[in-house]
């Protein structure tokens, strides 16, 4: 069993956790990632944890890229944007470790892995030396089920739910983050701070661009959606935004290629990497529409209640590109797409492929613009209905 030292030397017992007390004031650290998407989806935990520990000090391990939202986050006490580092901010937890050990503090608590499928958060749970840990850590797997759960690779399985029968409800990512901490919450209201956004922005906004290839959708399909959506809803080309992050000098990926030619031809307002993460936010909460592939901004958008298509290239049964089932977000203002092709090889793959396994993209060229136009026609009257 790994093991850290006190104050005085001596040898304490890292443990895995099954609900012990933490006492009035613990220290608890959250591990995200760097990726937008995975914090979003950490928000019930962290209210959860708020809730259940009010006297706790929360510090949430993320990124660069979501500090803003960090720094607004109600439930957090601190914050140490250093995911984006892997290995090499090993010396950094150390050093905050040794900080609190200065300040007369016994030592963190409790330390919730929640990216254990990075290879480093191991090694960072055992920098930090805490009294018990939640998922992927330098210690044998625990008995109880929940602590089998947080280890289980296999999250997106559609049986995930009868092998945890009377523990989880669903396989939805939110629920299991808070069901392996022993958080209850309602674990689909995802809440996030927003700020104003700036005058002028167009009512529907759309984020064609993911980290992994596998995801996007076909640059044909787009022009398709996008010229119906005009001509039926009468709409001008500036009246629909692009969002996503800033776009780079050349593009490296497909997706920065697809959002180029998407501005080239359709001449929709290039909103990517003009407004704050915040600002964004507020800027969902406001808008009439947003149609999204599976990406941080589907999931901005959600949380801000914003009526939003989301474009995943699965199946009837979640088998696709994307492990639909665990990520989409399960809100009355969320429509989610379905391709009439199945493709296992992503899921097969475990999605660590960043892109298309095969020759052609059938999941995604399969998502037709047809199949998707209803779930947008409900989206906009659903604003309608509830403006």
């Amino acid at each position: 069993m790994a093991g850290r030292h006190g104050r005085d030397g001596k040898e304490l017992l890292m443990r895995r956790f099954q609900n012990q007390p933490l006492g009035p004031q613990p220290r608890i650290v959250v591990l995200g990632a760097a990726k937008l998407g995975n914090y979003v989806v950490l928000q019930p935990l962290l209210r959860g944890l708020r809730h259940k520990y009010p006297g706790a000090h929360l510090t949430y391990v993320g990124s660069r890229r979501t500090l803003p939202l960090e720094e607004l986050n109600p439930w957090l006490d601190a914050g140490l944007p250093i995911a984006e580092q892997g290995m090499e901010a090993l010396p950094t937890l150390a050093a905050w470790r040794h900080d609190l050990a200065q300040d007369g503090h016994p030592g963190v608590d409790l330390v919730i892995n929640a990216d254990g499928h990075a290879p480093h958060t191991p090694a960072w749970v055992t920098a930090l030396a805490p009294r018990f840990v939640v998922g992927a850590a330098r210690l044998p797997a625990g008995p109880h089920p929940l602590q089998a759960l947080a280890l289980d690779p296999h999250w997106d399985c559609p049986s995930l739910v009868t092998r945890y029968t009377g523990w989880i409800g669903s396989n939805s990512i939110r629920e299991l983050h808070c069901r392996v901490a022993w958080v209850s919450t309602d674990f689909e209201r995802v809440e996030l701070p927003s700020q104003p956004p700036p005058a002028g922005l167009p009512p529907v906004l759309v984020a064609v661009n993911g980290e992994r290839s596998a995801k996007l959708w076909p640059l044909r399909h787009w022009l398709s959606l996008l010229g119906q959506l005009r001509r039926d809803l009468n709409l001008p080309a500036t009246a629909i935004g692009l969002i996503g992050g800033p776009p780079p000098a050349q593009p490296r990926h497909p997706g920065d290629q697809l959002e180029q030619e998407l501005l080239a031809r359709t001449g929709l307002r290039d909103l990517r990497g003009q407004l704050s993460l915040p600002a964004l936010v507020g800027a969902l909460g406001r808008s009439r529409l947003c149609i999204a592939v599976d990406s941080g901004p589907m999931h901005l958008a959600a949380a801000a209640g914003c009526p939003t298509v989301a474009l995943f290239g699965t199946d009837s049964e979640g088998i696709g590109a994307s492990p639909r089932d665990l990520w989409a977000p399960r809100a009355g203002h969320v429509w989610v797409s379905c391709s009439d092709h199945r493709c296992s090889c992503c899921h097969e793959a475990r999605f660590d492929n960043p892109v298309c396994l095969r020759d052609q993209h059938h999941c995604m060229d399969h998502l037709s613009p047809t199949s998707v136009w209803p779930l947008v026609q409900q989206a906009w009257q659903w604003r309608a209905a509830h403006s």
